[in-house]
């Protein structure tokens, strides 16, 4: 008897045994559930998600890496706004970028933005580039035959397009200039509206040579701008000589 009662022991556990293995079933379940919970929150929290603001900003900066900037020219770099209609994208991986364009570009590029995980997209995003350069522009109407002030002309910036090779973007050189026709206000002014040494000015000869500088005056033959050779006439000598202008009423000449 005593011994078909520790079998029946064996095979039939009492109450307080089977709440022990039904709590352990239950903790097993529990760590499974953890353990998958645990996998998928770090799953998601590797993707990011991409909004149409995020990936202009991305094209931006793309582009902006490759561009060479020069310190005396405004460059913009702006995407054009996607369509505002696109959803939000979910990527697991970095984006990559890239363009089949090669620097210096174009006014206008198209970078592909690629999303490479399991469910890759792609998205193509046009980048505006804008060079303003700067200009001379005349801030008053100047007559003929006027002298360019400081207060006369200022420096505007301009789009690459507008500009021409002739525009001059130094104000000091400009300043004590003639002018040679009549600009109206805004006009970009350029070599053929001025003269830095007009024909009948007084202007000061420097003549050089390795070791001495001589001065002299004269007066001048020609119109003329800075590195251009005019006819002079040498006021104390009454000679008439080839001299190079060096900057506003004044030329230079070698010997």
């Amino acid at each position: 008897m005593v011994f078909h009662a520790k079998s029946l022991y064996l095979v039939s556990p009492d109450k307080h045994s089977r709440n022990i293995m039904s709590l352990l079933k239950k903790t097993k379940s529990y760590e499974i559930f953890c353990a998958m919970a645990c996998f998928i929150a770090s799953h998601m929290s590797q993707a990011q998600v991409y909004t149409n603001t995020n990936l202009e900003a991305g094209a931006e900066e793309f582009i902006t890496l490759q561009v060479e900037l020069n310190p005396d020219i405004k460059t913009t770099i702006k995407a054009l706004p996607l369509d505002a209609r696109l959803s939000e994208r979910i990527c697991e991986k970095p984006l990559s970028y890239s363009t089949n364009a090669t620097a210096p570009f174009n006014r206008q590029v198209t970078v592909q933005v690629k999303c490479e995980d399991l469910s890759g997209w792609t998205q193509f995003v046009h980048v505006r580039i804008e060079e303003l350069h700067p200009v001379i522009v005349t801030t008053q109407l100047i007559n003929k035959g006027e002298l360019l002030t400081k207060d006369s002309i200022s420096i505007e910036y301009k789009p690459k397009h507008f500009v021409r090779a002739s525009n001059l973007n130094t104000e000091q050189l400009l300043i004590g200039s003639r002018s040679k026709r009549v600009l109206r206000v805004g006009t970009a002014i350029g070599l053929h509206h001025i003269c830095m040494v007009c024909k009948g000015d007084n202007v000061t000869i420097y003549a050089k040579t390795r070791t001495l500088t001589i001065k002299t005056t004269g007066i001048a033959l020609q119109d003329g701008n800075i590195g251009e050779q005019i006819r002079v006439k040498n006021q104390k000598s009454g000679k008439t000589i080839s001299a190079r202008v060096k900057d506003v009423e004044s030329v230079e000449v070698n010997i």
